[in-house]
């Protein structure tokens, strides 16, 4: 056995060489030092000469040892045995001179520190040992976790598993991982002895028997098992020879185990393997007549979670809102599929899949009668959520990138969006919407008035470009879960006509009078095109004041944040995500990936101001805009043509001309702006677009809700220590005594999902008292905001693996919160009598 530790074959034979023996014969029997030889020499230099001597040498050696001085000394090692007498020409040396014999086997013993009954399993496999490497690896391994079968820490070795703890279930995902056909581990397997032992500990884990056993074989017996095991169904007689079902409790942890372990994950080898199975039993026909209600219970197939988005797809096409899968409707199942296996990469398409149903879903009423009331069902009686769940589904769609297999579902929202919200919903604002209805409080040129001049505090004011209001809400809804925040109030302000940057923003600064010149709107006489004139008006109203762009603070040190806001009372703060991407032709089609962008950059604003001592934050909009992702046809667009110095836009048109075309309505600019300007504001009375040039699908300037009803979110932060904490789950089993490997488990969510409770998902699974998981993981998302305990309350099965239990070990359930890695440990009596057993008592 080469390569094993000669330090103490070194030590011995410096010793005997210490006394008066001139040479010292070694006959290695299996030459199982011969590899070691050269560092033995090595190590001997200046005690001993090291002579090889090769068969049938014998007199050769003799007649040189006889030539030496009587003072050298001399280690001669054969690496064969030592010849019968008659054979033997060196008899008459040997027999006045020392022996030496090394017991590898019992060297390597006691270098790996293994117990004497493994002396014949180290002999049996002397081959593996035969490298430093190898042995360095099966060193790792916990002695508890193999003693009883040593070839498991073999084939650990081989895989190079990383837990200490050996689990045959850990080495077969190993391998599995690595190949179906051209596994490189299984003629390492075969090389060193343990592949026959590797198919039948298979056999005995998981009942796969095959007289040509292949891991392509045994992957599809395991994903085809748990398929048909989580459909509660029987595996079908004609894939008999992947019916694994009589050791269905292994199969069980072990598939939860695997694919637990590449849950969320990118490269996902479980989906992997998955695929091949599919593929070699024909999984179409496989499961071309299950029932839609079963293959929405299991997540071993990617398929079957695109089965259920087509399914989606049919009954949303149909408008069946009311359809439901195992009693769940559209938007429960979205959910839950987004939390099982696949949930990470079909996650976009089921959020949009949701969303769509909440557009088809949603009662297609009549707009109110009035203009106030038209504006409350929208500010307060999420009438604004139409805009956000068309914004989400058209974001996920676009993000999924999978239009070819969703174009139904696609053209459905978009004609209800169109036709059944915007167009209807436009047209009844415009035939109700005039400016002397508008409560002067809620008017845009009077923000400054109303919400800045009356505070004595600091005030920081956000102003997004194109911010809607829908994403402002959306934004309210984020940051409701920070404990950090504790106030927010949502207001909303009607902009001025064209909606548009040059105007809004101006109207947002304190003024007393406001007048449009070229394409400018000036505040009391002077202009507001930029920042530095901005923040001059500012200024001129209290001294104390300053306005900065996003950019200025973003990257600023704490020192630097603290110079530029020291001492002032005002502070404007322009952002520009939405309008700078989305009003351009080449870019317009990511206005939804802007807005879901700016709202982060705002959230993490937000939080960057409260560190620093910001208490009140105000966040709203120079305009809205509306968006649609199908392309504006020339049917869509009104022909009006302009001259001199009119101003003209797809969506508004401002000259003192008398325009009477269909579908075109008017604003006086003296009503606008207060003042006593002659001209109009002209602006399709539909979601249409004059013919001009710029973006098509992004449009503002015009007036309906979207373009005109800008947020006012005020907020009160503190700069105190978040009470923040994570949700707890307890186990309300009355007793810890299992007797089944099906053990059904009790939860309690202790307390609500709130601004001071975090939501947490939880992995729970057994554990033995080495702290090898005995059970796949089950998880759990502890995410439930209602203040009735009863609603808390989850039930949840978690299977054992089938394999001994003993009632004088520990046994414990894992509470195992995924936030913070931290886990909660219950100890469990096993008093399962009979493996595979179906009663039980906890």
């Amino acid at each position: 056995m080469a390569d094993v530790d000669i330090n103490q074959v070194v030590v011995t034979l410096k010793d005997k060489f210490a006394g008066n023996n001139q040479f010292i014969f070694w006959f290695d029997d299996d030459g199982e030092f011969s590899d070691s030889i050269a560092d033995i020499s090595s190590a001997l230099d200046g005690v001993a000469q090291v002579k090889v001597m090769e068969p049938k040498h014998q007199v050769k050696t003799k007649l040189d040892l006889l030539d030496l001085d009587n003072r050298q000394k001399v280690l001669i090692y054969a690496p064969y045995p030592q010849p019968d007498l008659e054979q033997n020409h060196l008899k008459d040396m040997i027999s006045y001179s020392e022996t030496f014999k090394a017991d590898a086997v019992e060297i390597l013993r006691k270098d790996l520190d293994l117990p004497n009954n493994l002396r014949g399993f180290l002999r049996d496999h002397k081959s593996f040992f035969g490298n430093k490497e190898r042995q360095k690896q099966f060193s790792k391994y916990d002695l508890a976790s193999y003693q009883t079968k040593p070839e498991l820490a073999v084939m650990a070795s081989i895989v190079k598993s990383k837990k200490t703890i050996i689990s045959f279930f850990d080495i077969v995902q190993e391998v599995l991982i690595d190949s179906l056909n051209e596994n490189k581990y299984l003629p390492e397997f075969e090389k060193y002895g343990v592949l026959e032992d590797f198919w039948n500990t298979t056999s005995e884990q998981f009942g796969y028997n095959d007289d040509k056993p292949q891991m392509i074989k045994l992957a599809s017996g395991l994903y085809m098992t748990m398929s048909f095991q989580q459909m509660e169904l029987t595996v079908p007689t004609k894939y008999k020879e992947y019916d694994l079902s009589s050791r269905w409790a292994n199969v069980q942890t072990f598939m939860q185990q695997f694919s637990d372990l590449y849950h969320d994950e990118e490269n996902d080898e479980f989906a992997k393997i998955a695929t091949n199975v599919w593929n070699l039993i024909n999984g179409d026909s496989a499961f071309d007549r299950i029932k839609i209600d079963d293959l929405e219970k299991s997540d071993i197939f990617e398929q079957f979670d695109q089965k259920i988005l087509l399914w989606i797809q049919d009954r949303l096409n149909m408008e069946d809102v009311d359809a439901e899968i195992n009693s769940l409707d559209i938007e429960k199942v979205t959910k839950q599929r987004s939390n099982m296996h696949y949930g990470h990469k079909y996650e976009l398409l089921y959020r949009m899949m949701r969303k769509a149903w909440y557009l088809v879903r949603r009662d297609k009423n009549m707009p109110s009668t009035s203009l106030e009331g038209m504006i409350n069902d929208y500010v307060k009686n999420d009438g604004y959520k139409e805009d956000t769940d068309y914004r989400k589904f058209i974001y996920s769609y676009q993000m999924a990138n999978m239009p070819e297999n969703f174009n139904e579902t696609k053209n459905l929202i978009e004609k209800i969006y169109i036709n059944d919200y915007l167009n209807k919903y436009i047209n009844a604002w415009n035939e109700k919407f005039d400016y002397s209805e508008v409560n002067s409080h809620q008017l845009q040129r009077n923000f400054y008035k109303n919400h800045i001049e009356p505070e004595t505090n600091r005030v920081v004011v956000i102003i997004s470009d194109a911010f809607r209001f829908e994403a402002a809400k959306d934004l309210q809804k984020q940051l409701s879960r920070d404990d950090q925040i504790t106030s927010q109030t949502m207001d909303y302000m009607v902009t001025g006509l064209p909606s548009v940057t040059y105007m809004g923003m101006p109207s947002l600064l304190p003024n007393s009078k406001l007048d449009f010149e070229d394409k400018k709107l000036l505040v009391d006489g002077n202009e507001a095109v930029n920042l530095n004139m901005r923040d001059q008006i500012l200024r001129s109203t209290n001294e104390k004041s300053a306005a900065y762009s996003y950019q200025d603070v973003k990257g600023a040190t704490r020192e630097e944040f603290r110079e530029k806001f020291s001492g002032k009372d005002v502070i404007y703060i322009y952002h520009n995500q939405i309008d700078a991407i989305s009003d351009n032709k080449k870019t317009e089609d990511d206005t939804f990936k802007a807005t879901k962008e700016a709202i982060d950059e705002i959230r993490k604003l937000i939080a960057r101001l409260r560190t620093n001592s910001i208490a009140h934050i105000i966040v709203t909009a120079d305009h809205g805009y509306i968006y649609r992702n199908d392309k504006v046809v020339s049917g869509d667009k009104i022909e009006i043509p302009t001259s001199g110095d009119e101003v003209k836009s797809q969506r508004y048109l401002i000259t003192d001309r008398d325009i009477d075309e269909p579908g075109v309505g008017r604003q006086k600019m003296s009503d606008v702006l207060n003042n006593d300007d002659e001209r109009y504001v002209y602006y399709p009375k539909a979601e249409n677009i004059f013919k001009s040039s710029g973006s098509f699908n992004y449009v503002h300037g015009g007036s309906s809700m979207q373009e005109m009803i800008v947020p006012v979110l005020d907020i009160k932060t503190t700069s105190s220590r978040s009470a923040a904490h994570d949700v707890e789950l307890r186990v309300t089993n009355t007793t810890n005594r299992i007797t089944s490997l099906e053990v059904p488990i009790n939860l309690n969510q202790v307390e609500a999902i709130s601004a001071t409770v975090n939501p947490v998902e939880y992995r729970i699974y057994f554990e033995d008292e080495d702290g090898r998981a005995i059970s796949g993981p089950v998880i759990v998302n502890a995410n439930i905001s209602s203040k009735d305990v009863k609603d808390r309350f989850l039930k949840i099965r978690v299977t054992l693996a089938d394999q001994k239990y003993d009632k004088s070990k520990k046994y414990y359930l894992v509470i195992e919160n995924t936030n913070n890695n931290t886990r909660n440990k219950i100890e469990y009596i096993m008093d399962i009598a009979i493996q595979g057993g179906f009663g039980f008592d906890i």
